[in-house]
């Protein structure tokens, strides 16, 4: 283990440099993200200011607002350029460098993206999380119970592996589709409903909430959101964070089997 700390850190401290490098372009993106976050309350705020009903689908107004933040921020915290990055180094054709590195790609990808959540979660989370927290308790005197920060963070450490497997296989599509561009930005923007990043999974039918809960994404934003604010207790909650965890190791397996194939496909078209 130590071996492989000493190996592959500076992968991770390679990511942090960079940011610091670069880090205009890092609070745009920012920027963008809390713009929709905004533009999600007011929605929210339309739709209870039109309703009778106090309460939609389990969710005070205050209940939903806390939701869009703690979603948002989860979001911001647990997202990596895996993808993006794998796709850039089989189409400039870098990836052949790193093949022949004594390093394993997966882990080498793996501690970079650790080191974008270090940097998500020391410049964006860690700041917006105690804004939200100190306004929700001088406003309302609500403070997350402890229990909950726990399985919270246990949720996002595994909704964090997951979307990394799930980055790193849509990566690995580079080596089967030559315009793996558009491929990916399809994919974000089908995974920000389906993981529950602009609305509850709750709000869909019962039918289509039993399947998006048996999926890996629901893993990714809805559960942990749901840990964090007390919707899921106990059973639950249990049932929850044990999806997420074989979510990972199937995702795992599948990023192992995909990318011996690739490999295979790679010496081909260059042989």
């Amino acid at each position: 283990m130590k071996r492989i700390f000493k190996t592959y850190l500076p992968f991770t401290k390679g990511v942090i440099q960079s940011f610091m490098s670069y880090g205009i372009n890092f609070f745009v993106y920012i920027l963008g993200d809390l713009f929709q976050t905004v533009v999600l309350i007011y929605i929210w705020y339309a739709i209870f200011n039109s309703s009778s009903n106090p309460v939609i689908q389990g969710f005070t107004f205050n209940e939903m607002v806390g939701y869009v933040i703690i979603s948002t921020m989860t979001s911001m915290l647990i997202s990596n350029e895996v993808h993006w990055d794998i796709s850039h180094d089989v189409q400039s054709g870098s990836i052949a460098m790193s093949l022949i590195k004594p390093v394993n790609y997966q882990l080498m990808k793996f501690f970079n993206m650790l080191g974008n959540i270090c940097v998500n979660l020391v410049f964006i989370f860690t700041p917006l999380w105690l804004v939200y927290t100190s306004f929700t308790f001088f406003s309302t005197g609500f403070l997350p119970p402890l229990a909950n920060l726990l399985f919270y963070i246990s949720s996002v450490i595994l909704s964090s592996l997951i979307l990394f497997f799930i980055n790193y296989l849509f990566g690995l599509a580079a080596f089967f589709i030559e315009y793996v561009f558009g491929f990916i930005f399809a994919k974000e923007a089908i995974m920000k409903l389906i993981s529950g990043q602009l609305i509850p999974l709750s709000f869909f039918p019962a039918s289509i909430l039993l399947i998006f809960k048996f999926l890996p994404f629901a893993s990714l934003i809805y559960t942990p959101t749901m840990i964090y604010l007390g919707k899921f207790q106990g059973s639950d909650r249990l049932l929850s964070i044990l999806i997420q965890g074989l979510w990972v190791i199937i995702l795992y397996v599948m990023t192992q089997l995909l990318w011996h194939k690739a490999i295979k496909r790679l010496t081909i078209l260059g042989g």
